[in-house]
């Protein structure tokens, strides 16, 4: 048995459209262990997908998380949108345009060329807790840029300047090509890039009235390997909110002296237990 995914776990909600268009399905040869990849090996241990003999397809609970991940934002996760071509028409260009190296990349791992940026978990920055080095934060990219021949960019006779501060300079010759309409853009899905806090205030039997931070599922603490993760104040917790996003750098902000603020537990709420993970 696995813990049900969380709510206020990140989710890559592309592997969610997929199963719920039928287009998931067992791949023995690509992966061989489970036959499908470990991302959605995860899913189905956290109750957003089932194993179906056509492929993985979504349980109630993912098509709830599902419709939550369209509405948030305005999150456009993929399934909006019909297919751009069939699937053995996009085959067909993979093996027959693409470079032998974007192709080799993709028979390797698929993810990265087949996932929308916006639609992706969050960075690997955020993922291991230096959120100040994470540039995802809304960034509109390109979607390809224009192939003169094998392995070999076309540009154009002028430098010029691009819509995007993904690149240094901002100008430059390369022919790059932009989808029409909003600009896709990278979008990070971590909780310390919303405006929603990451604070809360403990209603259980466990120090009720006390502070503690989440992010990116997992409890904020001062100390490695330590459950110090508790705060006296609002203002304790949002100091200690500011000094994890800000990438952890120099001490932890110390915990105010003096009592709690006041929050009766909640009857039947429990024991909350704060450790880290």
């Amino acid at each position: 048995m696995f813990d049900p995914w969380p709510d206020d776990r990140p989710v890559n909600a592309r592997w969610l459209d997929l199963a719920e268009r039928g287009h998931l399905s067992y791949d023995r040869d690509r992966y061989r262990i489970h036959g499908i990849p470990n991302n959605v090996v995860e899913l189905i241990w956290g109750g957003l997908l089932t194993d179906h003999p056509d492929g993985p397809r979504l349980t109630d609970t993912g098509r709830t998380r599902l419709a939550a991940e369209r509405a948030r934002d305005d999150h456009d996760t993929g399934a909006r949108q019909p297919d751009a071509m069939p699937p053995l028409a996009a085959a067909w260009v993979r093996e027959n345009v693409w470079p032998p190296s974007w192709l080799k990349n993709f028979n390797h791992i698929p993810g990265p060329l087949m996932d929308c940026p916006c639609q992706g978990p969050p960075s690997s920055e955020c993922q291991a807790g230096r959120h100040g080095e994470c540039r995802h934060d809304g960034r509109p990219i390109r979607e390809t840029v224009i192939q003169a021949g094998p392995n070999r960019h076309a540009r154009h006779p002028e430098p010029h300047a691009h819509p995007s501060a993904d690149l240094r300079s901002g100008v430059n010759d390369l022919a790059w090509v932009w989808r029409a309409g909003p600009p896709c853009r990278l979008l990070c899905r971590c909780a310390c890039h919303h405006e929603k806090p990451l604070i809360r205030q403990s209603a259980g039997e466990t120090r009720p009235g006390w502070w503690w931070v989440n992010c990116c599922g997992r409890i904020i603490t001062r100390r490695e390997w330590s459950d110090d993760a508790w705060c006296r104040t609002a203002g304790d917790a949002q100091a200690l909110a500011d000094w994890h996003i800000a990438g952890e750098k120099g001490p932890a902000p110390a915990d105010s002296p003096g009592l709690p603020d006041p929050a009766p537990a909640r009857p039947g709420a429990g024991r909350e237990q704060l450790t880290f993970f």
